[in-house]
């Protein structure tokens, strides 16, 4: 085994976001959430100790200590007009600053309140680029806030003189109270908690890239698992859910591509066993749902379509679901079951699919067949009449048992489901098959995904094997033939 570490990729990282993008969007709209109940029990409880706008509303005025305008005169001019306009930023520093408060707050003798506190909530803003400043105070009791403006009115005439040598402040709106039964909402809270959300989403997503891992690139099979790929099988949902027989095709562009990817892994397997006769090979995975019993009867099926006696076994005893990808109903009548409890022959069991292709399906019962040594002689004395026997098996990640078939096996063929079993549980598996002395022919990766726009594959799959199957007139429907 090879035991360098995974290569992380940037395209790797960016499946495992879209592969946990519920999870992201869970996390997302869960801080979405939080933030909205964060920012309104803020707001209730500032909301609360804050029950009152008081509001007023003054004019800025250019006049001295005497009462006279810039031309001693008791009327402004429309100089005075501008000049007012012009001190209104200056004044609005003025009334906001210490000075201002400090004086207000003597008086009218207020006890345990500081300038700060009027500060912070006192906003003053002008009106229309005029000289007018409209005053707003949020305070908690209406008599004290109204008492509040009136002081600061009262004070500014004088502090402004003394401090900007001219100015005062003429009240247009006296303060008035009203209850306040909203205010402003924290929004930003919204935001915030929400990219907290996400980035807790993506953290999640990548800690369980990096302590979970799954195979997500097929060249970390060969460069960390030192297994051979021998092919590659496209994600298609529907293929491998569609109700028909295998040996029924449709036209979906889809179904034909992964179609020419087990002809092309066939012919890939064909090639590495040779020319030998009566080869045994039994198909595993590290897990339950890779997918390896699809794997199994597609290779079946192209291998036949190559001209070679294939008998499909299923001895995946505790799960039997390979009859029910070729035949409408296995019962016990035909099945290994039968065979190995002496209860019918081969001739009664084996069903006959097409001119190349056989099945020994099996039925699942309370006690299961056990890979006893009576079993596998039967097995071995029917491969004789044959020139491939694939069997599949039970996870050999799950069930030891399945080491038993290294006595008729001429070699394994390992199935990995893309995206799938823990990279770990895969060389446990792969170690375990080591260890039981056979070696694994390499492995076929099942339902492979890609990243980016799906393909727009247009080009008309017929591979030789498929025509000449149907040539042969085989079957249509989940029909059989038994001799």
């Amino acid at each position: 085994m090879n035991d360098e570490y995974i290569t992380i990729r940037l395209s790797d990282f960016l499946h495992a976001l879209i592969k946990n993008r519920g999870l992201i969007a869970a996390t997302t709209i869960a801080g979405l959430a939080i933030g909205v109940v964060l920012s309104i029990a803020s707001y209730m409880r500032g909301e609360m100790a804050k029950g009152y706008s008081i509001t007023s509303s003054i004019a800025v005025t250019t006049q001295d200590a005497g009462g006279n305008f810039t031309t001693n005169t008791s009327n402004p001019d429309s100089s005075d007009i501008q000049l007012a306009e012009d001190m209104v930023d200056a004044v609005i520093y003025v009334l906001k600053s210490d000075r201002t408060l400090k004086a207000a707050i003597q008086n009218i003798k207020l006890v345990g309140i500081a300038e700060t506190d009027i500060y912070k909530n006192l906003y003053l803003t002008r009106y229309k680029e005029t000289q007018i400043i409209e005053m707003d105070l949020t305070w908690r009791s209406a008599e004290e806030g109204v008492e509040i403006l009136n002081a600061i009115n009262e004070v500014a005439p004088e502090i402004l003189i003394e401090t900007l040598k001219i100015g005062s402040v003429s009240v247009i709106n006296e303060p008035k109270a009203t209850y306040r039964i909203g205010g402003n909402v924290n929004a930003s809270m919204w935001l915030y908690m929400s990219l907290l959300g996400l980035a807790v989403g993506i953290g999640f997503s990548f800690l369980k890239f990096l302590l979970l891992p799954t195979v997500v690139n097929t060249k970390d099979i060969e460069n960390t698992l030192g297994l051979e790929v021998l092919g590659e099988i496209p994600e298609n949902v529907e293929y491998f859910r569609r109700k028909k027989s295998l040996l029924v095709e449709d036209d979906d562009p889809m179904g034909a591509e992964v179609r020419e990817s087990f002809v092309s892994a066939a012919h890939i397997l064909h090639n590495r066993l040779g020319v030998g006769e009566h080869q045994c090979i039994y198909i595993t995975s590290a897990e339950q749902d890779e997918g390896k019993t699809h794997v199994a009867a597609n290779l079946a099926v192209q291998l036949s379509d190559l001209e070679h006696k294939v008998l499909l076994i299923d001895l995946d005893v505790r799960n039997p679901s390979l009859g029910g990808l070729f035949l409408d109903k296995v019962d016990y009548a035909h099945s290994l079951n039968a065979l190995y409890r002496g209860d019918a022959s081969p001739e009664d069991v084996i069903t006959h699919l097409t001119g190349y292709l056989d099945l020994l399906p099996s039925i699942l019962e309370p006690k299961e067949i056990p890979l006893s040594d009576a079993l596998l002689t039967l097995i071995k004395d029917l491969s004789q009449n044959y020139d491939y026997v694939l069997m599949d098996s039970a996870p050999v990640g799950r069930v030891a048992e399945t080491l038993s078939l290294n006595r008729i096996a001429k070699s394994a063929l390992f199935v990995i489901r893309f995206d799938y079993s823990n990279m770990n549980t895969i060389r446990d598996s792969l170690e375990r098959l080591d260890k039981s002395g056979i070696n694994p022919l390499g492995c076929i990766v099942n339902r492979v995904k890609t990243l980016g726009d799906k393909l727009n594959n247009n080009y008309n799959y017929e591979s030789e094997g498929s025509a000449s199957r149907r040539g042969r007139g085989s079957s249509s429907g989940k029909s059989s033939s038994r001799h």
